[in-house]
């Protein structure tokens, strides 16, 4: 804690503040006085709401508050996020009111005024306890080229998206500012956005006037498209082949675009991957000024998924195969076994056992096969228009025997809309008579099954849910269900979820499981009507 939020804080506790305490601001400004104090700021609110805008929406995603003050410290205006506001609100800190230590403890606001330096105070280090979880930072300016004014900016955040570098940002706004002021001034109306922000990113910054015609065009755009700044500034954006079509859409129809992945390639062995953002630049009464484009690198991060991909792959390649070996084995080991017996007996009646019981071992391995061929490549669903319900009832008749072995009834909720998909019947009942055997054979007795419908016609989709009150799975074993010879079951093989899975990607859906050990286990399976 530095020495002036120290010595702050020695005069807040001589004047009796209670840190619990709200502060109650001492002194605000009238209706009449906010407004010529406000007219005696326009240019400077006008100039640092236009780069308030272009920061927030920098920071977005996180809460942030600008605040802008005058040489008294009475808040004139502020911008960002609504919560704050109202949460500052609340505390009484609102626009028209002074930020005196007197009154109001130690704040930024003050402290920067009365030592004109750059200040911050994050978290504990305010005397108040109810700001402990803000972090805020604020720099004085003084204008001796504008009216002589001056005054502070602030930015208030929440304490865990304290960041030292937000000082330097208020500093260079500041500095911005106060030559666009200048340059307004001499009806110089120049682009200063770049000291503000774009040199001191590392990303690639690219920006256009509303005509689409590029007027930023920073170091890391050089780097990232191979396009000389000199050469591309002044002339249109829109041929660029990978992006211009995005810069049209934000210029034409004020749209936003975020994280569209580019790549970018230089050569047979050498490409930038990007994620490109661009938006349009309005001012404070909605008019188009240009837009801005930014790139983030993310080459490393792609190589990096690729490896990681690539080796999960060959661990797969190796369980499968591992898996698909042992359970050839068993029946393999059966056979030979049998084959030695038929060497030894004449005994026409043992032959014809021996026979069978190959016959019984090859069958299984052919079965095997045939599974492990449907996981791995599932023939294409030959699709037509079929009556959902009918499916379903059809299905749950034919698992009913089943399921009153085990002393499980099997209840049906269907959804009255939900009647025609176009699916392929016959795949479809396969998933569905997997799941339905899951859920029995995970109920130990008197269990039940609840199996429902439900349509979404926004999205043109329909879900088929079956959850059980069985055995349920740690989070370990529902990780690993998807995986190819994987089994909670004594004597399972561990392909039918992996076959469920493939049969209902092929159908353009997706199936997502959840589950609890010792309550249960719920199967989504969404499908497309069409």
């Amino acid at each position: 804690m530095n020495k002036w939020i120290v010595n702050s804080h020695q005069r807040c506790l001589e004047r009796g503040m209670d840190p619990s305490k709200i502060p109650a601001p001492g002194f605000k400004l009238s209706a009449i006085q906010l407004h010529e104090e406000k007219d005696k700021y326009r240019d400077i609110l006008v100039v640092t709401k236009y780069f308030s805008k272009k920061i927030l929406a920098f920071l977005s995603g996180t809460p942030h508050l600008i605040v802008v003050s005058n040489d008294n410290g009475y808040l004139l205006d502020n911008y960002g996020d609504k919560t704050m506001k109202s949460v500052i609100n609340q505390l009484g800190i609102k626009v028209g009111i002074k930020c005196d230590e007197e009154f109001m403890g130690t704040n930024v606001v003050a402290l920067a005024l009365q030592e004109q330096k750059p200040i911050q105070i994050i978290g504990a280090e305010h005397y108040h306890t109810m700001l402990e979880n803000a972090a805020c930072y604020c720099v004085p300016f003084h204008f001796t080229n504008y009216h002589n004014l001056s005054g502070a900016i602030s930015i208030m955040t929440s304490v865990e998206h304290h960041n030292h570098t937000y000082l330097a940002l208020l500093a260079n706004m500041v500095d911005s500012i106060e030559r666009e002021l200048s340059l307004r001034l001499t009806n110089h109306n120049q682009n200063l956005i770049q000291q503000l922000v774009v040199d001191n990113m590392r990303n690639g910054i690219i920006m256009t006037d509303e005509r689409g015609i590029i007027t930023e065009f920073n170091a890391y755009a050089e780097k990232i498209t191979g396009r000389n700044r000199l050469s591309v500034t002044g002339t249109p954006v829109f041929p660029f082949e990978h992006f211009g079509s995005y810069f049209y859409q934000a210029l034409k129809y004020r749209k936003q675009c975020e994280n569209i992945e580019l790549t970018f390639r230089y050569s047979l062995d050498q490409e930038n991957v990007c994620l490109f953002d661009v938006l349009p630049i309005l001012n404070e009464r909605g008019e188009l000024l240009g837009a801005f484009a930014q790139f983030r690198d993310i080459t490393e991060r792609v190589i990096l998924e690729k490896q990681i991909i690539n080796s999960e792959k060959f661990s797969a390649i190796g369980k499968m195969a591992a898996g698909l070996a042992h359970e050839i084995r068993n029946p393999l080991t059966s056979i030979i076994g049998f084959f030695q017996l038929l060497q030894r007996s004449n005994d026409q009646q043992k032959f014809q056992k021996y026979v069978g019981l190959i016959n019984i071992e090859l069958q299984s391995m052919k079965q095997l096969v045939s599974d492990f061929v449907v996981m791995a490549k599932p023939s294409t669903p030959e699709r037509r228009a079929i009556d959902m319900k009918e499916l379903l009832k059809d299905t749950i008749r034919f698992m009913n025997s089943q399921a009153i072995l085990k002393n499980t009834s099997i209840t049906a909720i269907y959804d009255d809309e939900l009647t025609i998909a176009m699916i392929d019947p016959s795949q479809i009942k396969q998933v569905l008579v997997n799941l339905l055997q899951n859920a029995i054979e995970s109920i130990e007795k008197n269990g039940f099954i609840q199996l429902c419908t439900e349509l979404d016609t926004d999205n043109q989709e329909f879900k088929i849910i079956i959850e059980d009150n069985g055995v349920g799975m740690t989070k370990e074993e529902l990780d690993q269900i998807l995986n190819p010879f994987f089994t909670t079951k004594e004597n399972g093989v561990g392909l039918g979820l992996s076959i469920c899975y493939r049969i209902i990607e092929n159908h353009k859906g997706y199936m997502t499981a959840t589950s609890r050990k010792g309550f249960g286990t719920r199967f989504e399976v969404t499908l497309p009507l069409v």
